[in-house]
């Protein structure tokens, strides 16, 4: 099958593919198969425009008033008052050992994950709590996310770079740049727990930008060498606590030459990620001219912004 351009989205459910028409003149976008999914029709009917000003197809970020916030944060707390003891007894710990932890500030970056709709905020924040005690347990749960606080039984999984930020720069947007190098997942001597905390860790550090509360981050994959590497518990984890806990908008995930058997993996994560993310996942392959011509459309073209691993000059911490 054709590409029409050398950057194309991960998802269809036909042989042949699908085209997404992208606002610009004279550009298409070539959609690979990666399995049956009866549900795509009706997606890409609703979705089958890209604006080119927003590439990434996010939900607009409102214009932040003192209005906007204080009448938002009051019925957060209104409505995080109503919610059942059991749906958020993490909180209720988390406001009794760390509240400086869970204050308003920590709230409003809730808020801009769901560009203010009050009730998923309040939702996410109730699972977020709920689920930083259970992968992080009764005694680091409440410490701060740091590499002396909460990761400090961790001193070598975050070495390992399973997921990588890069801390001065951001896309033209504002939005954070992380590297997934997924082959991590081939080291037997770290256990999928210690690599769960170090996503966590690395995507909190990412959300010290505020532009990074409000736009998100975009993920660039090294894909895996060898299937046998790969861990879908590990997988279903991070997923779950990106699509509906952990705080940030994940804008879209570049992987950048992958294997064959990308889509066997794919038609594993494709129902969990659900009908939004699953159309965010791009692919890139060819030389370095090829991958930086593939991501220019994304504003990514530049060598500055492509990472070291793929033949750029982007650092990672």
């Amino acid at each position: 099958m054709r590409s029409i351009c050398s950057g194309s989205y991960i998802s269809c459910d036909d042989q042949d593919g699908h085209v997404i028409l992208d606002q610009r003149p004279n550009i298409e976008l070539y959609v690979p198969s990666l399995g049956d999914d009866d549900d795509d029709d009706d997606y890409n009917d609703k979705h089958h425009v890209i604006d080119a000003n927003n590439i990434y197809k996010q939900s607009p970020t409102p214009k932040e008033t003192d209005t906007l916030i204080n009448e938002s944060l009051a019925r957060f707390n209104s409505i995080l008052d109503t919610i059942d003891v059991d749906e958020k007894h993490g909180y209720l710990m988390a406001k009794e050992k760390c509240p400086n932890l869970c204050d308003d500030t920590f709230k409003l970056i809730f808020l801009r994950c769901e560009v203010f709709n009050v009730e998923k905020s309040v939702r996410r924040f109730a699972k977020y709590w709920n689920t930083r005690l259970e992968v992080f347990g009764d005694e680091l749960a409440f410490l701060p996310m740091t590499l002396d606080g909460a990761m400090q039984n961790e001193v070598n999984a975050v070495p390992l770079k399973y997921l990588q930020l890069a801390e001065d720069t951001t896309d033209p947007y504002g939005r954070a740049l992380l590297l997934f190098d997924f082959n991590i997942e081939g080291d037997n001597t770290i256990s999928s727990e210690s690599l769960l905390r170090a996503v966590w860790y690395q995507v909190h550090q990412a959300l010290i930008k505020e532009s990074v509360q409000k736009q998100g981050v975009v993920v660039y994959v090294r894909c895996l060498d060898s299937m046998t590497d790969w861990r879908p518990s590990l997988s279903k984890q991070i997923v779950q606590a990106g699509r509906g806990i952990l705080p940030v908008r994940f804008a879209g995930m570049h992987f950048m030459n992958p294997p064959t058997f990308l889509s066997i993996i794919m038609r594993f994560v494709k129902p969990l990620v659900g009908k939004e993310l699953r159309y965010r996942f791009y692919t890139h392959s060819g030389s370095v001219d090829n991958l930086l011509e593939s991501l220019e459309k994304f504003g990514l073209g530049s060598s500055n912004l492509l990472p070291i691993p793929f033949g750029g000059n982007l650092e990672f911490a």
